[in-house]
C-alpha cells in the first residue's frame, strides 16, 4: 500500500502537460495543450490538457481525468501501478506501508528475479548484434524471416550462444545469486558435477514481458535440426506464470484498446510477421493453450477477438476450444480460415501490407459460421452426425452469460442451421443449464450498471443532474446574499435538495453527489483539487468532464433559462436557483404522472385529487418562476 503522503508527493511533482507529452504531441494554446487525442482515430485535435486544473479531456470521445487516470488509460495500469510509473519519472521513492516480513521478502525475491532477468535480456541481445556468432547465426536467422532493426528492437530480440555456460559464467562474475539464475529459470545445475548450464543455448531468443513491459521470461527457438525440443519456454516463478502471459500484450495493447479488436495467433513469429505488415493489435499465447486468465487480460482492453489459428487439426482443435473459452467471458467471438497449408506467419509473407489487411477484414467470420464451415454440416446426410454438429453450435451458444446476446444469436442462425428459432432457443436453454456458472462467468452487477447508466445519459432527468454537480463543482464555494442572508452555491443546493427529499437517480451522480455532501459537511467548502486527485477513476474523470464543461451550458439551456454562459458566474445566484427549479419541476412531473396512471386504473379518493391538484398548483407556480411555457 502506498502511504497517502507519498501519493501527495507524486501530485505535487507530477506536471501534467509533461507524463502526457511523452504519449502525444502536444502544442500549446492559449493557458491549454492541444493534440490529438490517443484514444481513438482524429485528424482534428480535440484533446486538451489543463496545467492549471490539473486535467485531460477529449471533447471528441469524451475521455478525461487527472495525471493518474491518463497513465491508467494509456498504459492500462491499475492505481498504485500509474502511481509507481509517474513516481518512476520524477524519482520517487515509494516505500510501500504495512507490509509483513513474508511480504518482504516475497517483493525482494521478485526484484530479484526481474533484475536478474532484465541482465540476462541485455546480455541476449548484446550477444545477437555484437557477437561474431550471433550476427552470423541469430541475426542471419531473423532476416532470413524478414525481420528488420526496427521489429528485432521493438520486440527486444536475442540470441544465446552455443556455448553451454555463456551466460552463467557472466552472471556469477556479476554477482548474481546462483539460486536466482535457476529460479529464474535462466541456468540448470548438474547434479553429478554441479556445473551450471545455459537453459537456453542455441537458440534465437524472444523475451515475455508483462503487461507493464518488464521481462519475465522467455521463449527460445532452436536452430539446431537435431535439437528434440523446437522451442523452450521459462519455466514458471514467482514473475512469470505462463496461464496469465500473453506474447507481444505489451507491444499490442495501445492498438487493441485503439482499433477494438485482438488478433490472436499461435506463435511468436505469427506475431512479429503480423506486426512487419503494420497490423500491432496481435498476441500469442505464451508456450502454453489459451485460458480463461488470458482472456481476461485481452478484455481489459476490448470485447472483441480474432482467432488465426493453423488450419490443421491441432489448430481447429484449438480454436474450437478457444471459442467455448472466450465466449464464456462474453467476448465477441471472429476467426480468419487461412488457405491450405497457409497460417498468418507464410500468408503474410505472400501479399503487400494492404492487401494482408484486406483479406483479414474480408474473410473475418463469425464463431458460427466458422463451426459450419469447418464441420461441412451442409454436405452431411446422417441424421445423427448433423445433429451432433448443431449440439456442439448450441453448446457454444450456451456458454455466453448474457441471455439478450444468445437469443440474438438463434434468431440470427437458427436459418442457417435449418432449424426454427423456437427449438433452438430451447436446445441453447437446455445447454445452459447443464453449464455450472461461476460468479465470475455471470453479467458483473457492474456491466448492468454501465449499460443502466449509458440509457440515463440520454434523459432529461440525468442531464439536470449533471448540471446541478456542474454548478457545484466550478461555483460551489461562490457567495452571494439570499433573502438578506449570505450564503454560497453549495450551501443553497444542499439544503434545497435535502429540503424537498430529492435524491440523485444515476448511480455515478448520486455517488459523486455523495462525495460532495461528505466533503462539504467536514470542511464547509468544496475542495476541487481533493475530486482531481481522487482515487476513484470514475470520480476523478467526471470531475475532469465537469471542469472542463464550466462554461458548457447547452444553447437550449440558455433561450429557456436566459442564462448567458459568458456571464454565469456574475449571475451565479440566478444560474442556481433555475436549476434547483428546475430538477424540483421534473420530480412535480414525476408525481403528477404517476397520480394520473393511479386513476386511470381506479377511482380516485379526495386524498389523492387533493394532492393532485396542490401538485399542479406547484408546477404552475415553478415554471413562472422559470420563464417557460406550462406544459
Amino acid at each position: 500500500m502506498i502511504p497517502k503522503e507519498t501519493i501527495d508527493k507524486i501530485f505535487e511533482a507530477a506536471k501534467i502537460e509533461d507524463v502526457i507529452s511523452d504519449f502525444v504531441s502536444l502544442k500549446k494554446k492559449g493557458v491549454n495543450y492541444i493534440g490529438n487525442c490517443p484514444f481513438h482515430d482524429e485528424k482534428t485535435p480535440s484533446f486538451i490538457v489543463s496545467p492549471t486544473k490539473g486535467i485531460f479531456k477529449c471533447f471528441g470521445c469524451g475521455v478525461g481525468g487527472n495525471v493518474v487516470k491518463f497513465v491508467m488509460d494509456i498504459e492500462h495500469y491499475n492505481y498504485p501501478d500509474a502511481l509507481r510509473f509517474i513516481a518512476k519519472k520524477y524519482n520517487i521513492e515509494i516505500q510501500e506501508e504495512k507490509l509483513t516480513k513474508e511480504d518482504i521478502d516475497r517483493r525482494d525475491k521478485q526484484e530479484s528475479l526481474f533484475i536478474v532477468t532484465k541482465f540476462a535480456n541485455e546480455f541476449f541481445k548484446e550477444n545477437l548484434f555484437n557477437s561474431k556468432e550471433g550476427k552470423e547465426i541469430g541475426l542471419s536467422y531473423f532476416k532470413e524471416r524478414g525481420f528488420n532493426k526496427n521489429i528485432i528492437t521493438k520486440f527486444e530480440l536475442g540470441y544465446s550462444s552455443v556455448k553451454k555456460n555463456d551466460l552463467a559464467s557472466q552472471a556469477i562474475k556479476k554477482s548474481f545469486d546462483e539460486n536466482i539464475l535457476i529460479e529464474a529459470g535462466l541456468i540448470l545445475k548438474n547434479e553429478d558435477n554441479n556445473q551450471l548450464i545455459d537453459r537456453f543455448r542455441d537458440r534465437v531468443i524472444f523475451p515475455i514481458h508483462s503487461f507493464s513491459g518488464r521481462v519475465i521470461g522467455f521463449g527460445g527457438r532452436a536452430l539446431n535440426k537435431n535439437t528434440k525440443a523446437k522451442y523452450l519456454n521459462s519455466p514458471e516463478s514467482l514473475i512469470y506464470y505462463k496461464s496469465s502471459v500473453l506474447y507481444g500484450l505489451y507491444q499490442a495493447k495501445s492498438s487493441i484498446a485503439k482499433k477494438n479488436n485482438c488478433f490472436i495467433v499461435e506463435g511468436y513469429t505469427d506475431v512479429i510477421s503480423m506486426q512487419k505488415k503494420n497490423i500491432e493489435n496481435v498476441v500469442s499465447a505464451s508456450g502454453t493453450a489459451l485460458g480463461a486468465k488470458q482472456i481476461k487480460l485481452i478484455r481489459r482492453l476490448t470485447d472483441n477477438i480474432t482467432l488465426l489459428f493453423d488450419g490443421d487439426d491441432a489448430g481447429i482443435k484449438a480454436t474450437y476450444r478457444t471459442i467455448d473459452i472466450a465466449l464464456k467471458e462474453n467476448m465477441n467471438v471472429n476467426t480468419v480460415i487461412f488457405p491450405d497449408n497457409e497460417d498468418p506467419d507464410s500468408y503474410a509473407k505472400k501479399l503487400s501490407s494492404n492487401e494482408f489487411n484486406d483479406f483479414l477484414e474480408t474473410k473475418k467470420i463469425n464463431f458460427v459460421e466458422y463451426k459450419i464451415l469447418k464441420s461441412e454440416l451442409k454436405f452431411k446426410k446422417d441424421p445423427k452426425e448433423i445433429i451432433n454438429i448443431k449440439r456442439d453450435i448450441f453448446s457454444s451458444i450456451s456458454n455466453i452469460p448474457d441471455q439478450l446476446i444468445r437469443e440474438q444469436y438463434c434468431k440470427t442462425y437458427h436459418k442457417n442451421l435449418n432449424i426454427s428459432e423456437e427449438v433452438m432457443l430451447q436446445e441453447v436453454s437446455l445447454a445452459r443449464k447443464n453449464i455450472k456458472v461461476a460468479p465470475s462467468l455471470m453479467v458483473k452487477k457492474n456491466d448492468r450498471k454501465k449499460h443502466n447508466i449509458k440509457e440515463l445519459k440520454n434523459n432529461k432527468l440525468n442531464k439536470l443532474e449533471k448540471e446541478i454537480l456542474r454548478i457545484l463543482i466550478n461555483y460551489g464555494d461562490q457567495n452571494f446574499i439570499y433573502k438578506n442572508v449570505k450564503t454560497n452555491v453549495a450551501e443553497m443546493i444542499i439544503s434545497d435538495l435535502q429540503f424537498d427529499n430529492i435524491v440523485f437517480n444515476n448511480p455515478e451522480y448520486k455517488n459523486y453527489y455523495s462525495e460532495i455532501l461528505s466533503i462539504y459537511n467536514q470542511n464547509k467548502k468544496i475542495e476541487i483539487d481533493y475530486f482531481i486527485k481522487h482515487d476513484n477513476a470514475n470520480i476523478n474523470s467526471l470531475t475532469a468532464d465537469l471542469l472542463s464543461n464550466k462554461h458548457s451550458i447547452s444553447e437550449n439551456w440558455e433561450e429557456k433559462h436566459n442564462i448567458f454562459t459568458e456571464r454565469e458566474n456574475e449571475k451565479i445566484k440566478q444560474t442556481t436557483e433555475k436549476i434547483i427549479l428546475a430538477l424540483k419541476k421534473y420530480h412535480v412531473e414525476v408525481k403528477i404522472k404517476e397520480i394520473q396512471e393511479k386513476i386511470k386504473l381506479e377511482l380516485p379518493d379526495e386524498k389523492t385529487l387533493f394532492e393532485l391538484k396542490n401538485l399542479t398548483k406547484l408546477k404552475i407556480k415553478i415554471s413562472k418562476s422559470l420563464g417557460r411555457n406550462i406544459g
